[in-house]
């Protein structure tokens, strides 16, 4: 174990204000902030990390009004990392620079997978991913060579961790693109893009020939369990790869399945974190909308706590059984009160909201004027949600936890050919409320999913634009 040091000074001062750093290399399915002392004197900050044990991989970001500063660094135990921002970026100096600098260097040198987007074709789309991945170990090597690195351990990391991002790129197409052209990841991975493509039966897709030659010994090394691009590739490639029956996505028998590779061909490290980021995906898609189902993956969750009593994991984890636990809960009768705020000013609660659908399922969205994801899924497949207002006997309920009011009128002016007019509120006091409180509305965009009865079927149902597994949750509502 030892103490990491990094000092820093600065040209803008407002920069140290909004200073943060994060752990890419954390045991925890979440990324935390990752310090434990933090001073800012003058032009200067220094900061303490304690108790590394083994190389982490760091986020270093801050950001003003006008300019947003970022790198990546390995950093070791009892490592002193001595950093400059300047000129609009920030430069690490000392010993090791070259090192410490390298991601910055190589983000500025090659291109960005980013900014490079599935568009139809994904034998198409892996020419491109293979091209950059190429153009970046290129660049590695030359690096490495004019410097004259010679770092055994950053060498192996550095040429792993590429490899890792390439796998995670090839089996995470990326088709959502960003206000600033920036294109996120497909939620459900490889899979449902090879079916679509390739569902005429006229071509046949080949896994191997799109990810070369990966076998389940390639991620057998525990080590690199401190790499974000491992954590990140490994679970995807468990699914679209070396897990092969033909079970429907996110139902008990595809869990089953992928649990049982995982237990046969992995040590216990790798179980331990594999198993638990298995346990979030299901989670996040929503799994649990059944009594059936939500026995079972209360129980499969308290399987995995007995077995890691003591992991970080585990600690993640456990917050899913209270989400289960809702299940077909009744608000209470507080949350039910809390009253809202319709666009003519009128005032009115949920329960008076409720009583108004009778016998219809509700899908409740709690958004933001300012919340950017909020808005760009509020846009997302409209034709779908009217469709399941119709078919589904659906009734879309949108309730904002702004806290200016003209901020939401705006905004919802804005949005109103999506929006469903009717329907659609400012909780006063948001997440203060009763309502915020009950369902623990920390973050946004949140989805809740009431049956008929308005019992709790989901307190944290998947994204509406997940239509697939969003209409499998509401057709199994009776």
């Amino acid at each position: 174990m030892g103490m990491a040091i990094i000092i820093g000074k600065t040209d803008n001062l407002r920069a140290f204000e909004f200073f943060n750093i994060v752990n890419k290399s954390s045991s925890s399915l979440k990324l935390k902030n990752y310090y434990t002392e933090i001073k800012i004197i003058g032009d200067s900050l220094i900061l303490k990390i304690d108790s590394i044990s083994e190389p982490q991989l760091i986020d270093m970001f801050s950001y003003t009004d006008s300019v947003m500063y970022a790198t990546k660094f390995i950093l070791k135990p009892s490592d002193t990392i001595i950093f400059e921002i300047k000129n609009k970026r920030i430069h690490i100096k000392g010993e090791k620079a070259n090192e410490h600098n390298f991601y910055s260097n190589l983000k500025d040198s090659t291109p960005n997978y980013m900014l490079n987007s599935y568009k139809g074709n994904i034998m198409e789309y892996k020419s491109r991913v293979d091209s950059i991945y190429n153009k970046k170990v290129d660049f590695f090597n030359r690096y490495i060579k004019r410097l004259n690195i010679t770092s055994k351990s950053f060498i192996k990391y550095i040429e792993s961790d590429l490899k890792y991002w390439h796998i995670f790129e090839l089996t995470n197409p990326r088709t959502k693109k960003t206000k600033n052209s920036i294109y996120l990841v497909d939620p459900d991975g490889l899979i449902p893009i090879i079916q679509k493509e390739y569902s005429t039966g006229e071509k046949l897709f080949s896994i191997k020939n799109y990810l070369g030659n990966i076998t389940v010994d390639d991620f057998k090394d525990e080590s690199h369990l401190n790499m974000l691009s491992y954590k990140a590739a490994l679970p995807t490639l468990i699914r679209c790869h070396f897990e092969t029956s033909d079970y429907p996505r996110y139902t008990k028998e595809k869990l089953l399945a992928e649990k049982a590779v995982i237990e046969y061909n992995f040590n216990e490290e790798i179980k331990e974190y594999t198993l638990a980021s298995l346990i979030a995906t299901y989670h996040d898609k929503g799994f649990g909308y059944s009594k059936e189902s939500a026995s079972f993956f209360k129980n499969i969750i308290n399987e995995y706590s007995k077995q890691y009593p003591d992991s970080q994991y585990t600690k993640d984890i456990q917050g899913f059984i209270d989400d289960i636990g809702y299940f077909e809960l009744k608000l209470p009768e507080s949350a039910l009160n809390t009253k809202l705020l319709n666009k003519y000013g009128d005032t009115l609660t949920l329960g008076e909201i409720f009583s108004g659908s009778n016998k219809r399922i509700k899908v409740i969205d709690f958004w933001a004027s300012w919340c950017p994801p909020c808005i760009d899924e509020i846009k997302k497949e409209k034709d779908f949600k009217d469709a399941l207002s119709i078919e589904g006997n659906v009734e879309w309920i949108y309730l904002s936890i702004d806290k200016d009011i003209e901020k939401w009128l705006k905004k919802s002016k804005e949005l109103e050919k999506f929006l469903n007019v009717k329907n659609q509120y400012l909780v006063l006091e948001g997440t203060n409320s009763k309502l915020g409180k009950f369902f623990k509305v920390n973050w946004i965009p949140r989805y809740v999913i009431l049956n008929k009865e308005n019992e709790i079927i989901l307190n944290n149902a998947p994204r509406p634009s997940d239509t697939q597994i969003f209409k499998q949750i509401i057709d199994n509502i009776k």
